[in-house]
This record gives structure tokens, C-alpha cells and sequence, in this order.
């Protein structure tokens, strides 16, 4: 209990520098003909969750391109609370669909409902408006059957909407990295710190991936979808750990030198989890303990391919911010 006190005490003392520290660039572009070709036909594109973390960079990719993108508010397409005959609006004349809705909770309702029942509906409903294409932002080691709340909830998803007459494309990225993700701001903070203590050391395995690079990988599989089912697992071009991953964060971001490595015994760490599931709303729980443990690592042929070039790895995300 002491240790992880510790931990959480030293993480508020850098609060106060939460938020992005540098000014953002944009990513390589890709070598891909679907960005290049300058005859593409205009589309009709509705991304839910269009103001948040990815959805707004693909929906900011996809109106450079020239396409209609509608992204409704919160307040217009509530998934805990839908409402059918609003969604039938928003999907009337939709070509595709991108779902890029997701959340982090200690309550399985909320998840399943999210995640699961609420794409499941709005899929069906798309098959009626007449819609081809639905993209879904899902997350590596996604399964149905899954453990874990929140990657079998979005397991469950990726299926429902797969048996729902559409054609179905499912992205499934590693850890995200980017201006306004949560992960990554609670990265960036970390990585602030000269000393941590991390459970198991944090030899934990991860790829992760740049934001821009999923994005730009959504907005080309709407313009020319993968086959029915198509799952492309999105990570970044260097292997790491957690422990590797802040230092690079350190040494790129904050021009550090690494931190120093404490690790909590993972019999130490177990008993508090029930109090970090209550006080992190799930973002740090046993959840996201075994998940980190399980690993965060995926090949990146598919993912190159779909985006025309490499990805970036974690050594150069301070370029590309």
C-alpha cells in the first residue's frame, strides 16, 4: 500500500504540467494511392465519436480529402441512452460508418452497452438506411470471450456488428499515443519522474502507436474498405516495454536522462487493485494490470500496407505530436 501511495502521490506533484508541450506536426504521408488518387468519388461519411481522441483526427483527415462528414454531439446521438428515430436521421444518406466510440469504466453495464448493444443497433439500423461500409475501432486482443471487461466488450461488438449484413472492417490498435489520449497523458506525466516504481519493473510488453497513424489508417479503409471481417491490428514500429516506453518518453519529450526502476512485486500490488478500480473509473484497475501482463504487441505487415509506409515508432512520436 505504501508503494503505490507513493506512486500516486508523486504523480499528482506533476499534474499541474498535464496537456501537450510541444506544437503539433504532422506524420509522414502515406505512399498509398487511395490518399493520392485525385478522381476519388465524394462519400458520405458518418463517424461516431467525431470530437474525440481518434475521431476527430479521422474526421479531420476525411474532410481534407473532400468527403461530407457528419460527427454528432454527444447530445444528438447519446449510444447509453439511444435514440432510434435520431439515428435514423444521422444515418439517412450515409455512405459509411465510423465508429470510433469507446470508453473506459469500472462498470461492465457500461461497456457492454457502449461497446456492444448500442453498435450492434445502430449497425442493423445502417443495413436499412442503405449504408455499405462500417468501420469499427475496436483495440488489440479484443475477444468476446475475453476476461477482461473492456476488450470483451469490444470483442462482442466487433462480432455483433460483423453479423449485421454490413461490410465490416475492424482496426485493433496497441497503445495509442497523441495529444489528448488519457493514456498518453498519464504516460507523458510519468515519464516526468527521475524515479518509478513499476509493477513487475514494467517489463511489460508494448508497440505503441502513433494517433495520426490510426487515423490515417481508418480514413483509408472507409474510402476503399478490406474485405467483409477484415481485422487489422495497428502498432508501432518498435517493440518496447512499459519501462522502455517511459524512458524514450523522458529522454524525446522531456530531455532527460532515463529513470531510475523500482519494481513492485505484483503480490504487493493485488491486494489495493479493488481500491484502483473504485478511485481510476477503470482506467488503473486489475483490468488494465492484465492486460499490461498479457502484452501489447502485434506484426505490422497489414497495418504498413494499409497505410503505404511504415508506422512511426515510439523513438520518433515527439516529431509528430
Amino acid at each position: 500500500m505504501t508503494a503505490v501511495v507513493v506512486f500516486q502521490t508523486a504523480l499528482g506533484l506533476v499534474q499541474r504540467f498535464s496537456g501537450c508541450l510541444w506544437r503539433s506536426q504532422k506524420p509522414p504521408q502515406p505512399n498509398n494511392p487511395i490518399s493520392n488518387n485525385k478522381e476519388r468519388c465524394k462519400m458520405n461519411i458518418l463517424i461516431l465519436g467525431g470530437s474525440g481522441f481518434i475521431g476527430s483526427r479521422v474526421a479531420k483527415i476525411l474532410r481534407e480529402r473532400q468527403h461530407n462528414v457528419t460527427t454528432p454531439s454527444h447530445a444528438e446521438l447519446d449510444l447509453m441512452r439511444l435514440d432510434l428515430d435520431a439515428a435514423q436521421r444521422l444515418l439517412h444518406g450515409q455512405d459509411c460508418v465510423v465508429n470510433c466510440v469507446g470508453v473506459m469504466s469500472r462498470h461492465a453495464d457500461v461497456l457492454e452497452r457502449v461497446h456492444h448493444h448500442a453498435p450492434q443497433q445502430l449497425a442493423h439500423l445502417a443495413r436499412a438506411a442503405g449504408v455499405q461500409t462500417w468501420v469499427q475501432l475496436s483495440a488489440l486482443g479484443a475477444d468476446a470471450a475475453h476476461e477482461v471487461a473492456f476488450v470483451g466488450s469490444k470483442g462482442r461488438g466487433d462480432a455483433a456488428v460483423c453479423a449485421s449484413g454490413l461490410r465490416v472492417n475492424m482496426a485493433r490498435p496497441s497503445v495509442v499515443f497523441g495529444c489528448g489520449g488519457a493514456s498518453c497523458e498519464l504516460f507523458i506525466k510519468l515519464a516526468r519522474l527521475p524515479v518509478l516504481v513499476l509493477p513487475a519493473g514494467g517489463r511489460f510488453a508494448l508497440q505503441p502507436v502513433h494517433a495520426d497513424d490510426v487515423a490515417q489508417a481508418l480514413a483509408n479503409m472507409a474510402e476503399q474498405p478490406l474485405p467483409h471481417g477484415a481485422v487489422v491490428n495497428m502498432a508501432g514500429s518498435l517493440k518496447t516495454t512499459l519501462a522502455g516506453y517511459l524512458a524514450i518518453l523522458r529522454q524525446t519529450l522531456h530531455h532527460r536522462a532515463a529513470p531510475a526502476v523500482w519494481a513492485l512485486p505484483m503480490g504487493l500490488l493485488r491486494p489495493v487493485l479493488p481500491l484502483t478500480n473504485v478511485l481510476s473509473n477503470g482506467f488503473l484497475s486489475s483490468g488494465s494490470l492484465k492486460l499490461l501482463a498479457q502484452g501489447s504487441v502485434a506484426d505490422t505487415g497489414d497495418f504498413a500496407r494499409l497505410l503505404g509506409r511504415e508506422p512511426l515508432g515510439a523513438e520518433a512520436f515527439y516529431r509528430y505530436p
